[in-house]
């Protein structure tokens, strides 16, 4: 064998090598892109949970007077009320950006938004709060959300206590 006949092997194993490595790692980033998806998710959903049970009686019922009884806040309450909304509002945000970083598939962001339009924009506080604080917002986010709040209000369903008391009230007529 001629030193040709060896360089050309080599070429050929060198080249099976670096094809088995590409594909190698191509599975690994497959992986790494569902473990991080799968971890990100978990973070949201677990930060949903902790800013949502750790509302204070007193919060949630700033929130609901900043539609039914905003005349008589406080200039405190409002304050508290203002970046309590903030904070909402960036907890969005953060969500919007991992679903165009592509973190969150589209089912999930599907069902964020519905929350976004059905129960936080559907109080009117707190789209009067978004008008205040959305230039303190991603400009690309607010360009995205911003249709959704202003058809908020067209497409208002009851509120989610009135919805649940609708709700039993038809189960207690449907047991009658």
């Amino acid at each position: 064998m001629n030193w040709d006949a060896l360089g050309a092997i080599g070429e050929i194993v060198g080249a099976i090598a670096v094809f088995l490595t590409l594909m190698y790692l191509a599975v690994q980033l497959k992986q790494n892109t569902a473990s991080t998806q799968a971890a990100t998710y978990s973070r949201t959903t677990e930060g949903w949970q902790d800013y949502l049970l750790s509302q204070s009686r007193e919060d949630l019922d700033l929130i609901f007077r900043l539609s039914a009884d905003h005349e008589n806040l406080t200039n405190s309450e409002f304050f508290r009320a203002y970046y309590l909304c903030r904070s909402i509002f960036r907890r969005m945000e953060h969500d919007f950006y991992q679903y165009q970083a592509g973190t969150f598939d589209s089912g999930t962001w599907e069902a964020y938004v519905s929350s976004f339009q059905n129960d936080t924009f559907n109080n009117p506080g707190i789209r009067a709060m978004w008008a205040l604080q959305s230039d303190f917002i991603n400009p690309e986010f607010r360009t995205y959300i911003q249709p959704m709040i202003d058809s908020a209000e067209a497409n208002r369903r009851p509120d989610a206590r009135k919805r649940y008391d609708q709700l039993i009230q038809a189960e207690r007529d449907r047991r009658t």
